[in-house]
């Protein structure tokens, strides 16, 4: 991770393990795994909210994306056909 509140939860861990609680007691081994529990779980939640910006931001790209028609002779010739009809029966209406 890449933030400095991960990074000092990371120093805690390591300081839990390295550091003794004096008079020869354990490492204070309660700590380190609740800390690193932690780490996991907002590594998790992180990956999860990055995962999804980037699927919402990919769907409005696609979006976004031209869309080309192309119009064929076939196409301009039928649309050049319906306009005269058209005409031809609204000439015809009027006379």
């Amino acid at each position: 991770m890449w933030n400095p509140l991960s990074w000092v939860m990371e120093a805690a861990a390591l300081m839990a393990i390295a550091l003794a609680n004096g008079d020869g007691r354990p490492p204070d081994w309660q700590d380190f795994v609740g800390i690193v529990v932690l780490l996991v779980i907002n590594s998790t939640i992180s990956f999860i909210e990055e995962n999804n910006a980037g699927n919402a931001a990919a769907a409005l790209m696609a979006g976004l994306a031209p869309k080309t028609k192309v119009m064929t002779e076939l196409h301009k010739f039928l649309l050049y056909t319906l306009v005269l009809a058209s005409t031809a029966r609204l000439f015809n209406h009027l006379c």
